[in-house]
């Protein structure tokens, strides 16, 4: 086949901006705000959110580093595509994503209407597995499936507590590799809560899906101990103290 334009073979950075630009240049979401207002926006997503539950937020030294940090990565279009929150359950990590969820919605929605207003999709590791395993009777949720896959942001919450591999139709599917594999993939903006460790992420799911988490993911490690197993601590001190 003849080429018509020559090509410049020698400069490789022009010739891979030129192949960047015939893909598709990589979209990274960022908010166009200060780092401040970007951390005290999660700060009220989060206290708005636990004070709905009926819960006292706690704003102490751990926290605050945690939606630091968050903040940081949400103002930043040259970060990872991805948050790992990860740690003991009950610590908040759950809540902080639903804060970032919340805060993208509502600038968003100030910013440019209703119309313009950027949804991030929340869903447990176990419901994705519930949806692709539920194909094989009912074909709308395996629809449902199939669909975050093309979901621009998404929170998978609870990373691990899902079986591995689920039956559809006689052929085995792994929900949460594929669908973290397509999301590397495409540099889709994912956020990931999960209890395991280190070693338990690469022993359940393999080195070649870990790597490809570290890769794509900007790990925040929370420390703390459950905050509702504090709250319930307090709270039968006061009991005891009434009695």
């Amino acid at each position: 086949m003849k080429i018509t334009k020559p090509i410049n073979f020698q400069n490789v950075e022009v010739l891979s901006q030129v192949l960047n630009r015939e893909r598709g240049l990589r979209e990274r979401f960022s908010l166009e705000i200060p780092e401040r207002d970007a951390a005290n926006g999660i700060y009220a997503a989060m206290k708005a959110d636990v004070e709905f539950r009926g819960g006292s937020f706690s704003f102490d030294d751990n926290t605050r580093s945690y939606i630091l940090a968050a903040a940081r990565w949400l103002i930043n279009p040259g970060a990872t595509p991805g948050l790992m929150l990860c740690g003991l359950y009950g610590n908040g990590k759950t809540t902080l994503a639903k804060a970032i969820a919340r805060l993208v919605e509502y600038v968003t929605e100030q910013e440019k209407g209703y119309g313009g207003r950027r949804v991030m999709k929340f869903i447990t590791a176990k419901n994705i597995c519930r949806l692709c395993a539920a194909g094989e009777k009912f074909k709308e949720q395996y629809d449902d499936y199939e669909r975050l896959f093309s979901e621009p942001m998404m929170i998978i919450d609870d990373l691990g507590e899902e079986p591995l591999e689920v039956m559809v139709y006689g052929m085995i599917h792994t929900p949460l590799v594929d669908l973290i594999s397509e999301r590397y993939a495409n540099q889709r903006l994912t956020i990931i809560t999960t209890n395991l460790e280190v070693g338990d992420l690469k022993e359940k799911y393999g080195s070649r899906i870990y790597d490809r988490l570290q890769e794509m993911l900007t790990p925040i490690v929370f420390e703390n101990d459950s905050y509702r197993t504090q709250r319930r601590k307090n709270n039968n001190t006061l009991a005891h103290e009434e009695q």
